[in-house]
C-alpha cells in the first residue's frame, strides 16, 4: 500500500515539475481606450484619460506582479487614443479587434456603437465613464453577453 501511494505521489510532483518547466500561461492583451491627447488645434478638450491611464497601468502591473492570474497566465494592455473623438473611437475598436485582444476597456467619453461592435466581435466592454444613461446600460449588456 506505501508503494502504491508513493507511486501516485512522485506521479503528482513529476506532473507539477513538468507543468512548471514547460507549460506557459497565455498573456491576454486588453484593448484600452482613452482619451488623454489633443487633436493638433483642439485645445477644447479636457483629457479626461490623463487621470485615468496611470491608475490601469498600474493595476495591470500589480495583478502580474501581486496577485497573479491562474497558471501563468498574464495580462497586458494595448493603448488606443481616441482624442475624445467617437469617429476616432469606432475605428480604435475596429483595429484592436484586428489585434486580437481579449477584450476592451473605455471609451470615456461615448460608448453606444462601439459597445455594439465589441458585441459584433463577442469579446466584453467595461466603458469607465459615460455621460448618456442608455449607452452605459448599453455597455454594460455588451459585457454580460
Amino acid at each position: 500500500m506505501i508503494r502504491l501511494n508513493l507511486f501516485w505521489i512522485s506521479i503528482i510532483v513529476f506532473c507539477d515539475v513538468f507543468i512548471r518547466l514547460f507549460c506557459h500561461g497565455e498573456i491576454y492583451t486588453v484593448g484600452y481606450l482613452t482619451g488623454s491627447e489633443r487633436r493638433p488645434g483642439n485645445m477644447d478638450y479636457h483629457r479626461p484619460g490623463l487621470s485615468i491611464s496611470g491608475a490601469i497601468t498600474l493595476a495591470a502591473d500589480e495583478i502580474n506582479r501581486l496577485h497573479p492570474l491562474v497558471d501563468g497566465h498574464q495580462l497586458n494592455f494595448t493603448i488606443a487614443e481616441t482624442y475624445g473623438d467617437e469617429e476616432e473611437s469606432i475605428l480604435q475598436v475596429a483595429l484592436l479587434w484586428t489585434q486580437k485582444i481579449a477584450g476592451y476597456i473605455g471609451p470615456q467619453e461615448t460608448c453606444l456603437h462601439e459597445a455594439k461592435m465589441a458585441s459584433g466581435f463577442n469579446l466584453p466592454m467595461i466603458s469607465y465613464v459615460s455621460r448618456i444613461s442608455f449607452s452605459f446600460i448599453w455597455c454594460f449588456i455588451s459585457v454580460l453577453f
